[in-house]
């Protein structure tokens, strides 16, 4: 209740109240960074897929802004541009960085409608509250179509990128480039933000209503701690013993087998549940992505509240949520690599509606590997009825079908 209380306030504060006039300000200060994850699909050129890449602002001086580039290629060498320093001037749009059209960082505090100098022509398309890492942020949301002719043929692509408000810099950019030629895959791409010192430093900068979250959020939070403490202590008790019991893969269960490092599709959500409740039951940890009630999912399967994440562009207190497929790969390989036993992926119909078959298959394709080298397993539940005879194949050659 207080949470959704505290977004509308931030709603009314970015959104209802007027801008006067609209100053172009670095929002950022030497030290800050943020770094991305990649996840890229149908790009012909795999030299280009990067594993994460990260930029640090280094000089502030009036409206420009310097920062640093790092990061690390998919194949493990180190990125073309690694450390290597570039600038803009968020006024001006003046800058030296030629990979993007806009770059990793505009002028701080934009609202809707306000120029892009960086980006001729373009505005802020909307301005809103989104959730990364956990946290919900004001931020600014652009849009930048283009077309034109490769050697390939004609092609259009359309990049979204998500800034923080406050601080002018990206946390987010997803683009999506399709061909003339219907013979030619579509190519997507998503780099969304894994890590930053952005969100723990800047709740002054809300003034008045920053003062008045961060007074509630302090008076919640102490009584809390005690709670807190136990959980994890708990968990760490849990780990130790977790250790010293058999993984998935030695488990039988009366409705049917799983085995270590196989993925399965089920027939229905709580066919899945059931199955994770009787792991956790056996000591194996879990972990479940839902679009169903989480509190739901969670009493179900036997898990705690930060082992369960909800698939949707809103959090739903006391669960964390995610809405990018680039989020949902990357929880899953923390876990499963982190020693996870089970993981539940519910919500195939909507990721399938937001990024396409193709792209949500390539995505189980990579997980595949990754389940087969940890031991680990996934279950995703799927109505069968709602793919066609090809998707349906597909679907097969990569996971088994649990049997009725």
């Amino acid at each position: 209740m207080i949470e959704s209380f505290l977004v509308i306030l931030l709603v009314a504060f970015v959104l209802v109240i007027p801008v006067l006039a609209v100053n172009y300000n670095p929002g950022v200060s030497v030290g800050k960074y943020v770094e991305w994850g990649w996840y890229a699909v149908n790009l012909a050129n795999t030299n280009y897929i990067m594993k994460w890449e990260k930029v640090e602002v280094v000089r502030v001086v009036g409206e420009e802004v310097d920062w640093q580039m790092t990061g690390e290629m998919a194949n493990g060498s180190a990125a073309p541009d690694n450390g290597e320093t570039y600038f803009t001037n968020v006024q001006t749009g003046t800058t030296n960085y030629t990979h993007d059209p806009v770059g990793p960082i505009i002028a701080g505090d934009l609202n809707m409608g306000d120029k892009i100098s960086m980006a001729s022509g373009s505005v802020v398309n909307t301005t809103e509250v989104m959730t990364y890492l956990g946290v919900s942020r004001p931020v600014n949301v652009l849009i930048v179509n283009a077309s034109g002719v490769g050697i390939d043929g004609a092609f259009e692509t359309s990049t979204t990128y998500v800034y923080d408000k406050a601080s002018g810099m990206m946390l987010e950019t997803e683009s999506r480039q399709t061909w003339g030629n219907p013979a030619l895959k579509e190519i997507y791409f998503d780099m969304a933000v894994s890590d930053t010192n952005l969100f723990s430093s800047q709740k002054g900068q809300l003034g008045l209503l920053g003062t008045l979250v961060f007074a509630i959020a302090v008076a919640i939070l102490i009584p809390v701690s005690t709670v807190l403490i136990v959980v994890r202590k708990r968990k760490q008790l849990g780990a130790r013993t977790v250790a010293k019991k058999p993984k998935a893969g030695d488990l039988t269960l009366n409705l049917g087998a799983v085995n270590s490092g196989e993925c399965y599709l089920a027939d229905s959500l709580e066919r899945c549940m059931t199955i994770v409740s009787d792991l956790r039951s056996r000591g194996i940890n879990a972990m479940a992505i839902v679009r169903e009630n989480p509190l739901f999912v969670a009493k179900s399967c036997n898990l705690s509240p930060d082992r369960v994440i909800l698939l949707s562009g809103r959090p739903v207190e006391p669960f964390r949520a995610i809405n990018s497929l680039q989020d949902v790969s990357i929880a899953i390989t923390k876990f499963v690599k982190g020693g996870g036993g089970a993981v539940l992926l519910d919500g195939l119909a909507y990721l399938i509606s937001r990024f396409s078959f193709n792209t949500v298959y390539m995505m189980l394709q990579e997980k595949k590997i990754e389940f087969l080298e940890t031991g680990a397993v996934l279950l995703v539940p799927v109505t069968m009825e709602t793919l066609d005879n090809r998707e349906k194949g597909q679907l097969l050659c990569e996971l088994k079908l649990l049997g009725k």
